[in-house]
C-alpha cells in the first residue's frame, strides 16, 4: 500500500499576547484615563475666565497640560503594548526608566518590568516577525520569557492601585487649594479695580464742580465738557481698567445719580462660587465694602446710586 507523500508541516500560530503584556497595556489605558480627565480638569477651569491673569491661572495650565501630555502617552503605550509594536515595549522601558527614580516602591516595580521587556524573548515577541519567520529555539524563548511576566505585573498593580489612591488624595487637597487661590486673585484684582475707580472719580469731582463722570468721562475727558479748566486731557482711568466685565472673574457697575452728585461701583463674580466668593461695593466716601457669601445672604446690588452701597458690607 503506497501513502501520500506527507504535505510540509503548519506553519505556526501567531503568537498571542502574554498575560504579563495584557496587564501592562490595562494599567497604561487606566492611567490614561487618569491623566486625561485630571488634565482636563484643570485645563477646563482654567479657561473658565479667559481674562483672568495670575500665578494661579498659570499652575493650572501647565499642570493640566502636563497631565493631558502624560495621559496621551499612556494611551499610546497602552496601544503598542496591545499591538504587540515595538513602540509600545519601548514607550514601556521609557516610562520604567523614569520610574526608577520613585525610591523605594517605584524603583523596585519599574526594575521589575525592565527586566521583562529586556528578556530576550521580549524582545523577538516585540520585533514585529511572524512565528514563522523565527527558529523553534526562537519561538521557544518567547514562550518562556513571555510567562515570566505575570508575577511583575502583578506588583506592578498593586504600585498602580497605590498611585490612584495618592493621585486621588493630592488632588483632593490641590484643585480645592487652586481654586481658593485663583478666586483669592480675582477677588484682590476686583478690590483694585474699586480703589483705582474711587480714585478717577475723586480726581474728576474735583474739576468738575462736584459732579461724578461717565466712564467715557473718566476714560476721555476731553470729550465731556465742564471741567475748571486747569484739568489735562489726560485720563483719570484706563480703559482697562474701566471696562465693565467680565475681568478677572468679575462683572462691574457703575451707577449715577440724574446730576451726577452721587456714584456707587459695584463688583461681583462673574460665576458665583468660581470666579469669586464676594461682592464689593464702593461709593463716593471712598471706603470699599465686601460682601461675603453675597447670593445667599444679601444684598443684591444696589439699583441706583440714590441708595449707596448697601447695608452689611465690612470696610476693607
Amino acid at each position: 500500500m503506497t501513502f501520500p507523500p506527507a504535505g510540509p508541516p503548519p506553519p505556526p500560530p501567531a503568537f498571542t499576547r502574554p498575560f504579563g503584556v495584557v496587564l501592562l497595556g490595562i494599567l497604561n489605558a487606566l492611567g490614561a484615563l487618569i491623566c486625561l480627565g485630571l488634565g482636563a480638569v484643570l485645563l477646563l477651569v482654567s479657561m473658565a475666565d479667559a481674562d483672568q491673569a495670575g500665578e494661579s491661572r498659570l499652575v493650572l495650565v501647565v499642570v493640566g497640560s502636563l497631565l493631558t501630555l502624560a495621559g496621551a502617552f499612556h494611551a499610546t503605550t497602552a496601544i503598542g503594548l496591545f499591538l504587540l509594536k515595538g513602540f509600545g515595549r519601548i514607550c514601556q522601558m521609557i516610562q520604567s526608566g523614569v520610574g526608577l527614580l520613585a525610591i523605594p516602591i517605584g524603583t523596585i516595580v519599574s526594575a521589575l518590568i525592565l527586566y521583562y521587556l529586556t528578556r530576550p524573548g521580549m524582545a523577538l515577541l516585540f520585533s514585529g516577525r511572524p512565528p514563522a519567520a523565527m527558529t523553534a529555539d526562537e519561538r521557544g524563548l518567547v514562550s518562556r520569557d513571555s510567562d515570566q511576566g505575570v508575577a511583575i505585573v502583578a506588583v506592578a498593580i498593586v504600585a498602580l492601585f497605590g498611585g490612584v489612591a495618592l493621585i486621588g488624595i493630592v488632588a483632593a487637597i490641590a484643585i480645592p487649594a487652586l481654586l481658593k487661590a485663583r478666586m483669592a486673585g480675582n477677588e484682590a484684582s476686583a478690590i483694585g479695580s474699586l480703589r483705582a475707580m474711587s480714585s478717577a472719580q475723586a480726581a474728576y469731582a474735583a474739576t468738575h464742580d462736584g459732579r461724578y463722570g461717565t466712564l467715557e468721562c473718566l476714560t476721555a475727558p476731553s470729550s465731556c465738557p465742564g471741567g475748571d479748566g486747569a484739568s489735562s486731557n489726560e485720563p483719570f482711568l484706563g480703559r482697562d481698567t474701566a471696562n465693565l466685565g467680565p475681568r478677572s472673574g468679575y462683572a462691574f457697575r457703575l451707577f449715577l445719580s440724574p446730576d451726577h452728585d452721587h456714584f456707587v461701583y459695584w463688583a461681583e463674580p462673574a460665576v458665583a462660587g468660581q470666579t469669586g466668593m464676594r461682592a464689593f461695593c464702593v461709593a463716593e466716601t471712598s471706603t470699599v465694602l465686601d460682601y461675603l457669601d453675597y447670593r445667599t445672604r444679601g444684598p443684591y446690588p444696589p439699583s441706583d446710586a440714590e441708595q449707596g452701597c448697601p447695608n452689611g458690607g465690612r470696610s476693607l
